[in-house]
């Protein structure tokens, strides 16, 4: 039996640290990877205000959306020699968020079940118990849907910005080059459908668009692009499923 990607080139649009583990999976699987990434993560190095983290012990949650802001928390955190207070709850959302988190030796204890950014917000705000607020760690593109729904219930919040999303102009001249020939495109945020539309000359109308959640095909939709398929769970390895299973549909109905 043939490998179920085999013919198949797929756009890797993903921040570059993250891109090679997904290529290497598209590669096992018998495709072609091309890696073009649309967004770059800088690390917040200087801070305007860091008070909010010598006050850690007036939070009850500390809520982190990304692998990203666990990554750019407990940098700061070390940096400033600030171990978290033993009764702070931690809410996280996503399998690699979690498994980041682990990696510094704490353990969640919010999960949600579905990383729809609607749903997750509604599941966290039944879940909290508590009166002191809630810490937000966030990027400078993180989306508004847990804050406004936040503001909703009435339930206090701070935010914490600990790292910048910017577009890969760099990659702007290689996307244009390729965009004529991949069979497919994923976006695994709703920032590198942003980005892939700002770079893009054109978006191709014989590609086929992968996003790894609601929130992202919301925005890749929202932005004019209109093959689009969703993953269920939202994880890489489910994007790359379903590629799969639309190949395998495809090559079928074509015999």
């Amino acid at each position: 039996m043939g490998k179920p990607l085999h013919g198949e080139r797929i756009l890797i649009t993903r921040e570059e640290t993250k891109a090679a583990e997904m290529a290497g999976k598209v590669t096992k699987l018998g495709g072609s990877p091309v890696i073009v990434p649309m967004i770059k993560i800088n690390f917040l190095k200087q801070f305007e205000d860091t008070s909010v983290l010598e006050r850690l012990s007036d939070f009850s949650w500390v809520f982190i959306t990304s692998a990203n802001g666990v990554e750019g928390f407990f940098q700061l955190l070390r940096k400033q020699q600030i171990k978290l207070p033993q009764e702070l709850k931690i809410g996280i959302v996503g399998k690699k968020t979690e498994e980041v988190l682990h990696r510094y030796g704490y353990t969640a204890s919010f999960v949600p079940e579905t990383f729809d950014a609607q749903a997750m917000a509604e599941a966290f705000i039944s879940f909290y118990t508590l009166n002191k607020p809630v810490l937000l760690i966030r990027g400078n593109l993180s989306r508004p849907t847990l804050p406004e729904k936040l503001k909703e219930a009435q339930i206090a919040y701070e935010t914490l910005e600990v790292y910048e999303t910017t577009y890969c102009m760099e990659s702007k001249q290689k996307l244009n080059q390729v965009l004529s020939a991949v069979d497919y495109i994923t976006f695994t945020s709703p920032s590198t459908a942003e980005a892939f539309v700002q770079l893009a000359e054109y978006i191709p109308k014989n590609a086929t668009y992968i996003c790894i959640g609601n929130t992202t095909e919301e925005k890749a939709r929202e932005l004019g692009i209109s093959d689009v398929y969703t993953s269920t769970p939202y994880t890489a390895d489910a994007m790359l499923n379903l590629i799969s299973t639309i190949a395998n549909e495809r090559k079928i109905n074509h015999e």
